[in-house]
């Protein structure tokens, strides 16, 4: 890898937005089962009980990403190549493992956010809040002139809205059509993937990059 150029340091924000995410995840599951309890449907209310199946993961999950401190991570430059390191694990790549390159803008920021594909098929993302970004991107696209451009983190993305979107459709759907008909327990209990998958459809469409 050469001599070591420079140490970036990458900030907990992603933490931070998952947290939230799971705290929200947490709020309307317990909303659901409170209303379980609350609304009359012939006894098809029960369904709305599998909600606490999310709500103990998402209040775990909200508290560990929230409250404890996360593992450290830093991004390193050398003279011959790049390396990742996440809670004392290190991968590293010699430049000519660098076989794409998506740099997004941040609209409003003077940072960008960054995602690299690798020859091994590894993705080391990177946002703007990273400690110099620029400088990062700047070397990468210095050294790496001949990985392609490609939108990496935006077909990732697409393809996780795609399995959201269509999660909310099929399990909407289906407690849509057992409340006109006649709630059943099933129908009942599909509004809770329902509503969930909306609100991690919203937050995957809302929130990354520009």
């Amino acid at each position: 890898m050469g001599p070591l150029q420079s140490t970036h340091a990458v900030p907990t924000d992603r933490r931070r937005v998952l947290g939230r995410v799971a705290l929200i995840i947490a709020v309307v599951s317990a909303a659901l089962l409170a209303l379980s309890f609350v609304i009359d449907l012939d006894g098809a209310e029960r369904g709305l009980i599998f909600a606490v199946i999310p709500l103990v993961p998402a209040v775990a999950a909200a508290v560990v990403l929230l409250l404890k401190a996360g593992p450290s991570e830093v991004i390193e430059l050398y003279e011959d190549g790049i390396a990742h390191v996440f809670g004392g694990v290190r991968r590293s790549w010699a430049w000519d493992q660098v076989q794409a390159i998506d740099v997004a803008e941040r609209v409003g920021y003077t940072e960008a956010d960054c995602t690299v594909r690798f020859t091994d098929g590894n993705l080391l993302y990177f946002s703007g809040s990273t400690e110099n970004s620029r400088v990062i991107i700047g070397v990468l696209t210095r050294h790496c002139v001949d990985a392609g451009r490609e939108p990496l983190r935006a077909r990732h993305k697409g393809r996780t809205a795609a399995f959201l979107g269509g999660v909310t459709l099929i399990s909407g759907g289906v407690a849509a059509w057992g409340y006109l008909d006649g709630p059943t327990v099933f129908t009942v209990a599909c509004a809770v993937p329902a509503v969930l998958s909306l609100i991690l459809l919203i937050s995957v469409l809302v929130t990354g990059r520009r």
